[in-house]
């Protein structure tokens, strides 16, 4: 019986999703994923700007918690900090730390942070607001579901991490 329920499309799913021009159609109740994030361009361009400008570049290697959580910049005696759930991440400079807690949100396990902070200050904004314009036409494509909004916006983080991973 549990079957029957999960093959059967869902009633209150559209037939198709309008995003930016491009019209995406949905099969037997399976949201798109993967087109829905083709279909945003100044995402894709998130992450080819992270291969091409932050990788091309001498870098280091920051751990994060790996978990897809909000994260608070807190400003302390001796710089910044990002904290996310349990853990807590120095940072020398509010660039810096705006880079961390951008990142930690997205939920990835590592991200690697230049060595050059003017490239950082230079790129921060572009991925905030990527990150931001992002997630508003996401929650305008179901504006009165709420968990199917978080729902998307959290595979499609997974997918982005995915490809952030495979540098």
């Amino acid at each position: 019986m549990k079957n029957q329920n999960r093959q059967r499309p869902r009633p209150d799913l559209p037939a198709f999703i309008e995003i930016e021009g491009t019209t995406l159609v949905i099969r037997n109740g399976k949201i798109p994923h993967h087109e829905i994030l083709r279909s945003f361009e100044s995402l894709t361009h998130l992450v080819d700007v992270y291969h091409e400008r932050v990788l091309s570049q001498k870098t280091r290697t920051i751990r994060l918690l790996g978990k897809k959580n909000p994260a608070k910049i807190l400003n302390t005696l001796l710089g910044y900090e990002v904290q996310a759930a349990y853990k807590r991440i120095h940072c020398p400079d509010l660039v810096t730390a705006r880079y961390v807690r951008l990142f930690s949100e997205l939920g990835c396990h590592s991200i690697q942070l230049p060595y050059d902070p003017t490239l950082t200050a230079e790129l921060i904004p572009e991925f905030e607001t990527t990150v931001d314009c992002f997630t508003r036409k996401i929650r305008s494509l179901f504006p009165s579901d709420i968990t199917r909004q978080q729902y998307i916006i959290q595979r499609v983080f997974a997918i982005i991490r995915q490809q952030l991973r495979t540098a």
